[in-house]
Parts: C-alpha cells; structure tokens; sequence
C-alpha cells in the first residue's frame, strides 16, 4: 500500500509538470493608446510605425521569456493597417548580440522586457517593450524604422482600423503567450494621404485574428542576412466588427519553454 501511495504521488507530479510542460499558447488582450504610420511616398527609407498600448485595467498576465537562447525565446512582432490598400508584416526578432556586443532583449528589472536594435542589425524594429506593473498595470511600445531595413506598412489611404500584436517566443511550441493591441474603427482616426494614418485612444480590446507564419528558420546572432516573404489574399478579412476585401501579409525574418511571469491583473503603466 506505502508503495502504491508512492506510485501515485509521483504519477500526479509528473501529471503536474506535463499540464505546465504543454500548456497551450493564450491570446491576451491589452487597450491601445495610438498607432502610426507614416512616410515619404517618394522614400521608402522614411517610413515610420510607432504602436504603444497602455492600459491600467488589463486583465492579462505576462507569460514568456524573450531573453532565452534559439527559438524558445526571442518574439514576432505583427503590425496591421487597414484600408482600401491594406498592409500586414511580421518581424522576427531572436535572441543575440548586437554588434555593439549587447544582447537584443533584456530583462526590463522585475517588470518585463525591453528589446533594442538602434544599429539595424536584425532589421528595421528599433525598439520593443513589454512591461506589467507590480499595480497590474500592462503596456507594449514598438517603434519601427524603414533605415535599417525594408517596412511594408504603409498608410492604408485611407486608413480604417489597425493593430500589434507581440508573440513572445519565436518556436511554435513555446508557452509565451500572444498580446493583440486593436486600434477598431471607434478609434480617434486621422488620415492625411498616403502619407499618414494615425488611430488613437480606442475604446475596446480585441484579438488580431491574422497569424503570423510560422518561422521556418531563426537566428541567434546579428551576422545573418535578412529574409522576407509576402502573400495577398482578395479574400474578405475582418478586425472586430468592420470588414476589408484586401489584405497583405510579409514575414521579415532577420536575424523548455516557460511561464516566465505569472500574476494577477491589476493596472497599467507609466
């Protein structure tokens, strides 16, 4: 009987680390403050996207590690703009070291992590974060530079709604969860063109139902050469509540998984 008792403690442990081993990949949503797209139509160098999410009353927690080596850490970083002449691209971005011999992404102290590329190493994302407050407070920020590398995102002209989304975790079976940031069409919208598409202080959450595809090689240093592929579909897509009959998806790619953070919801950033 001690023997049997023994047997089963085990089993329920193994149990245990097997349910936390292959817990699936969540989508959690986070409140947006403002997305921007803008450029020079004559130059394809000035485009510009800039997304930062803040929301002090999300209900999400922080589930990832961007800091592991290969594919188990890193992230995807999404961006969607949509319109009559809608854009949607991927960027890979690994875990390495830059050539100023500083890793990619680090820890942000205790509260998240924060990924920088000021030279262009691994492409044109300069700079992403992901934070959770001790209060519980959530915020994203992303900025992305056509200097270091090619941006399909353009101003959609005119623009209706957009989104980010960060993946944490660049494997398809990693346990970093998926964070959408919905700009939806009730958003504060500015268009000028096609030079600039701007959506700001939305009034709900949503999840970006676009997947980014799956890498089928990533990086871990800044030496190899960037890659990227497209796809445009006619096929009728839809954020939210409102519907496009075009949509363009690109994949940049340059350059044990586990919960990193787990906490409860509580309010958003600085």
């Amino acid at each position: 009987m001690r023997n049997f008792s023994k047997f089963l403690a085990a089993a329920a442990g193994l149990a245990c680390a097997a349910s936390l081993a292959f817990a699936a990949q969540m989508d959690q949503t986070i409140l947006g403050k403002s997305l921007t797209v803008k450029q020079n139509p004559a130059d394809a160098t000035s485009r510009k996207v800039t997304g930062v999410a803040k929301d002090k009353n999300a209900p999400a927690t922080l589930v990832g590690d961007p800091t592991q080596a290969g594919s188990a850490g890193g992230a995807i970083l999404q961006v969607v703009a949509l319109g009559p002449n809608s854009s949607n691209q991927c960027f890979i971005l690994p875990q390495g070291m830059s050539s100023t011999g500083k890793p990619f992404w680090k820890a942000a102290g205790t509260t998240g992590f924060k990924y920088k590329d000021p030279k262009g190493d691994q492409g044109p994302v300069k700079s992403v974060s992901i934070k959770r407050s001790p209060s519980g407070s959530f915020s994203i920020k992303a900025k992305i530079s056509g200097k270091h590398g090619i941006v399909d995102v353009v101003p959609p002209n005119p623009g209706t709604q957009g989104s980010i989304v960060l993946d944490l975790g660049i494997s398809p079976s990693q346990v970093g969860d998926r964070y959408s940031v919905q700009f939806g069409p009730e958003s504060d919208i500015k268009n000028s063109g096609d030079k600039l598409f701007k959506a700001k202080k939305p009034q709900f959450r949503g999840v970006e139902t676009r997947a980014c595809p799956t890498p089928t090689t990533t990086t871990t240093s800044s030496t190899s050469a960037p890659t990227s592929t497209s796809t445009t579909t006619s096929t009728p897509t839809t954020i939210g509540t409102s519907t496009t009959t075009s949509s363009t998806t690109s994949t940049t790619m340059y350059g044990s998984p586990s919960r990193a953070f787990l906490a409860e919801p509580a309010d958003l950033l600085d």
